[in-house]
């Protein structure tokens, strides 16, 4: 056999055996690299400052309560969620599922990535991991509109499918066209670290967004 169709036929071997590893439905993307989430975040970020003050996306708070008021609550709940996801990131060297390497691995991940409606635990009206008790105490729908409307805005230049959570870094990857790592239990005890350490309780917080709303003007109920 000659060396060139050894070759061929060692390189059709791997190729078959990289294939086989590949669950079906899922494809192989290289890991998403820390400084490239970090510039596409600051660009989202931007932009989202803008988009959130339109009036087609204002217009859905003003049915619910004082418009300005409910963003400062929102804008409040988001900046302690900054805090504790920069105290994590510093904790892991940046490294938030994505890496610092010059050569990031390669990771399997879904062909169709998973749909997420913009959530109600980004406003901090119902507490991370956690459902709202009622139906009463859901936030009205017109909070869930603002945030959607938001989250089209802030992409409209983007190729990602709609309802994607604006401030999760998913939303960079998939721009990005890469992959980030599932969340380990270093990740997991990062943030635990920093919640305790900012004084951060998930639960208390969204008590305290729900109250910050409803002084707003939204109808909603609130854990005593």
């Amino acid at each position: 056999m000659k060396l060139s169709t050894a070759i061929l036929c060692c390189s059709f071997a791997i190729a078959a055996t990289l294939a086989a590893d590949v669950p079906e439905g899922h494809t192989v993307v290289a890991q998403c690299k820390c400084s490239d989430l970090d510039e596409c975040a600051e660009t989202i970020a931007t932009k989202t400052n803008n988009c959130k003050k339109k009036a087609e996306c204002t217009n859905f708070l003003k049915e619910i309560g004082d418009a300005t008021k409910i963003m400062a609550c929102l804008d409040a709940d988001h900046d302690q969620m900054m805090k504790v996801e920069a105290c994590a990131k510093k904790k892991l060297n940046g490294e938030l599922g994505c890496t610092n390497s010059a050569t990031p691995v390669n990771l399997t991940i879904p062909l169709i990535p998973v749909i997420e409606i913009p959530s109600l635990e980004e406003s901090g009206a119902v507490a991370v991991g956690e459902s709202a008790p009622s139906a009463q105490a859901e936030p009205p729908l017109q909070l869930r509109q603002y945030l959607m409307c938001i989250d089209e805005c802030t992409h409209d230049d983007m190729e990602v499918i709609p309802g994607r959570k604006k401030r999760s870094p998913a939303t960079c990857a998939f721009k990005l066209k890469c992959a980030l790592a599932p969340p380990s239990d270093a990740t997991q005890n990062a943030y635990t670290e920093c919640q305790k350490e900012l004084g951060y309780d998930p639960t208390k917080g969204a008590a305290d967004s729900c109250k910050c709303l409803k002084a707003a003007g939204v109808n909603m109920t609130c854990p005593n």
